[in-house]
């Protein structure tokens, strides 16, 4: 007797990681490759880490392979999956995965153009890779998009809107391409990390920031930093054919932050 889904986690095809070259985009495409995907990761300006990661993946005899890409740049977005779909048949999965290292304070406070940075970037940068995705996974009979936002989309956190705002707007998207492209055999899920020890939060405990990031652990009921890792399960499994029964949800990794 056996129980669970039986099916491979993964089709034949590639996941495509938009912001791939950061912690928490690293760890879920080695994750995904592990689990037996092949890899198209994109970076914005980390070329050689990128690089290197992914000859780390061939070297482990996944494949794998890097892009660059501003995602604010439709025609970039574009290329992206026109390469992913000639080297490897077809995408399965898109992750959404990158985002800049955000101001925090008052709202009241913030100048425009960090505003305007965050907007373009996490909201602009995911429609573009949405409406760019959803004709390529149609093509391909179906996947999934998963997208990395924030638990302070469901928890107010003093000082975080430049966070938050782009974020929610993100899973709002999600849920229209849930309830819209169900019919085309898409999923679209979120996954909200909470303080992570890697990734953009490494760069803002070097600032004032890490005041506001101490605050938040300690509100943590698990009181502790989260894992990329811990959050690449999260994402890895929402892609997999094990979550094929859940589309338009947000499941927040945040250690109970947002309890």
């Amino acid at each position: 007797m056996t129980f669970g889904i039986k099916t491979p986690e993964y089709p034949a095809g590639c996941a495509v990681i938009f912001g791939g070259s950061g912690g928490l985009g690293q760890a879920t495409a080695g994750l995904m490759a592990e689990r037996g995907s092949d890899i198209v990761v994109t970076y914005r300006s980390r070329a050689d880490e990128t690089n290197q990661f992914v000859e780390k993946l061939r070297g482990l005899g996944y494949k794998a392979q890097a892009i660059a890409c501003d995602v604010t740049d439709r025609a970039q977005v574009d290329a992206v999956y026109a390469s992913a779909v000639k080297s490897f048949g077809r995408v399965h999965t898109v992750v959404s995965a990158g985002g800049l290292v955000f101001d925090t304070g008052p709202l009241a406070d913030f100048k425009f153009e960090s505003f305007r940075g965050v907007i373009e970037t996490d909201v602009i940068g995911f429609f573009n890779i949405a409406q760019s995705g959803i004709p390529v996974l149609r093509a391909g009979k179906g996947g999934s998009f998963v997208a990395l936002i924030t638990c302070a989309t469901q928890r107010t956190v003093p000082l975080d809107a430049l966070s938050a705002t782009p974020k929610a707007a993100v899973q709002m998207l999600m849920r229209h391409i849930a309830t819209e492209e169900a019919r085309n055999g898409i999923r679209a899920n979120a996954v909200g990390p909470g303080v992570i020890d890697g990734g953009m939060v490494t760069e803002m405990m070097k600032t004032e920031t890490k005041k506001l990031l101490d605050m938040a652990v300690e509100y943590t009921p698990l009181g502790r930093l989260g894992l990329c890792e811990e959050v690449a399960e999260a994402v890895a499994f929402l892609a997999s054919s094990r979550a094929a029964y859940i589309t338009g949800q947000a499941l927040m990794v945040d250690g109970g932050l947002s309890a």
